[in-house]
């Protein structure tokens, strides 16, 4: 909602390692609604909240989530509220990173398409000079109609050496049904960067 215009956002100061945060609309429509005028779109009110938290006593653990619904935030024949939740973790012990996210974006309209989303990628540095990673992530895409359920699948690989302010990097990622799609054509992409 704090994308949009007229929308508060308030922050909360962190406390044991936990951050808060609340977004709050009165109209969630693109357009700038003027002193004591309405809002001419036909967007309603939206919220969101989310939390952060980085545990004290679980050193490198980092997880944390959000949910939100915007009023009659969907494109469609026709509109419904639309819902968003998401969490995540992330897990860095010495070298290693790992993490994970998913995320949920659904609507009672009957003209929108729904989305469930999961994440997840892993980074190890070998040495002080050279890391590699990993990261798959997936998108189901779930008709309004309820007869197409597509998933869209990338991923990706990447290298990095860095010896003095030399560094040569390597990524390859791939995709799989963009947007959900099996008529689209996939997506493969190499690329060797060298920097000094």
């Amino acid at each position: 909602v704090v994308s949009t215009k007229n929308s508060l956002w308030w922050k909360a100061p962190a406390v044991q390692g936990a951050a808060f945060t609340f977004g709050y609309t009165p109209s969630n429509s693109a357009v700038h609604t003027s002193d004591g005028g309405t809002d001419p779109a036909a967007g309603e009110r939206g919220w969101e909240a989310s939390v952060d938290f980085s545990p004290e006593m679980v050193p490198g653990l980092r997880v944390g989530g959000g949910m939100g619904e915007l009023e009659n935030g969907s494109n469609g024949a026709n509109n419904g509220d639309r819902e968003e939740r998401t969490w995540f973790a992330t897990y860095v012990f010495g070298p290693l990173s790992v993490g994970y996210q998913r995320t949920d974006d659904e609507s009672d309209g009957t003209g929108s398409t729904d989305y469930e989303s999961d994440v997840y990628g892993a980074s190890f540095n070998v040495n002080d000079v050279f890391s590699i990673s990993y990261q798959y992530g997936e998108t189901e895409y779930k008709s309004a109609a309820g007869t197409a359920h597509n998933t869209a699948e990338f991923t990706g690989i990447s290298a990095a050496y860095n010896i003095g302010p030399m560094a040569i990097k390597f990524t390859d990622n791939t995709g799989r049904n963009i947007n959900g799609s099996t008529t689209t054509v996939d997506d493969d992409n190499k690329e060797l960067n060298l920097s000094m």
